[in-house]
């Protein structure tokens, strides 16, 4: 199967619409689980993926264990020139989060031990997966320019700045006749403007601030928990069909409930699934928009590829926008 791309700076192929996150790879799926939802992603059309280097470290054992599964299926399949292969450095340690870990040194290990852990030459996209804002702009921006001379990687971005840091880093990139971010990955999706305060630390939202920046420089935007984490589809179950545990999910407020009424009312008029409203929501935008889609098993992915190319009207776009305010200052 084959979908439209999108072009990303700096990177060699267009991408998919579409990018597979991959906390789960390695656990809690196996390895077979995992080639398993890396081949349906890849029939797909898919051609995009994102790790970082510290995911499954919460689980004791083996550290990286995402980005080494990656390797692995990326060596056992021999298609790594047709991925694009994004992941993320500079995380504070999980028993230290409050100290970043923005020093040159600590950087170049995470992105080297990155490299060595996928098997891979060159890193396609590199984000920094926090900000340090201690730290001038021109300290991240001059050495990911460097990595980028040395074959490292091949573009960059940042996931969890705010809006101001990016367009400190944006218009320093520009005046020093640098390469520029080619994406942001913030924590952005329907829904998050009334979710519950996030449990871990240094998470970065597009506030109105960062949009506007993104309109005015059409700098793609490539969201992690663009979908809710399940929630608008979760919430228009019966009650006896949701989970046990629903009470407790982290999107699960009187305003998104009532937000999830919207979505239902748009996607029975419009004969589509919940998810594909979620996901239209993000890419009907003046700038483009590659939300990052989580799944456990292949289907999961048939139902995100299948909204590919969906659009909201403008009156759908501001019910929802109403709907998502509600209530806020």
């Amino acid at each position: 199967m084959s979908c439209v791309r999108v072009l990303l700076p700096g990177i060699p192929l267009e991408v998919s619409p579409l990018c597979l996150g991959t906390v789960p790879l390695g656990a809690p799926l196996d390895q077979t689980a995992s080639f398993a939802l890396l081949d349906r992603f890849a029939e797909l059309g898919g051609n995009f993926i994102d790790t970082a280097r510290m995911y499954s470290d919460w689980i004791p054992g083996e550290k990286s264990r995402s980005e080494r599964v990656l390797g692995d299926w990326l060596a056992a399949r021999g298609n790594r020139d047709c991925m694009v292969v994004a992941t993320k450095g500079m995380h504070p340690e999980l028993s230290t989060a409050h100290i970043p870990r923005s020093s040159v040194a600590e950087i170049r290990a995470d992105l080297e031990g990155s490299l060595r852990t996928l098997r891979v030459d060159a890193i396609d996209l590199y984000w920094l997966h926090r900000d340090d804002p201690a730290r001038p702009v021109e300290h991240f921006v001059d050495l990911l320019n460097a990595f980028v001379r040395e074959g490292k990687i091949r573009a960059f971005g940042f996931s969890n700045w705010a809006a101001d840091r990016l367009r400190e880093a944006h218009d320093y990139a520009r005046r020093s006749g640098q390469l520029t971010l080619a994406a942001n990955q913030p924590f952005w999706c329907l829904g998050n403007k009334q979710s519950k305060p996030p449990p871990h630390l240094g998470l970065a939202w597009l506030e109105r601030a960062a949009h506007e920046f993104h309109v005015e420089t059409g700098i793609a935007v490539i969201p992690y928990t663009s979908q809710a984490k399940g929630f608008f589809a979760r919430a228009l179950l019966p009650p006896e069909k949701q989970p046990r545990d629903f009470a407790e999910h982290e999107f699960n407020t009187p305003a998104n409930v009532a937000l999830a009424g919207v979505v239902g009312a748009i996607a029975r008029a419009r004969g589509v699934t919940p998810n594909a409203i979620v996901l239209g929501y993000l890419w009907t935008r003046a700038f483009p928009v590659v939300p990052i889609v989580g799944a456990s098993n292949p289907a999961q992915l048939d139902d995100n590829f299948a909204a590919i190319g969906f659009r909201l009207s403008a009156d759908e776009m501001r019910a929802l926008e109403a709907a998502s305010n509600s209530g806020l200052g």
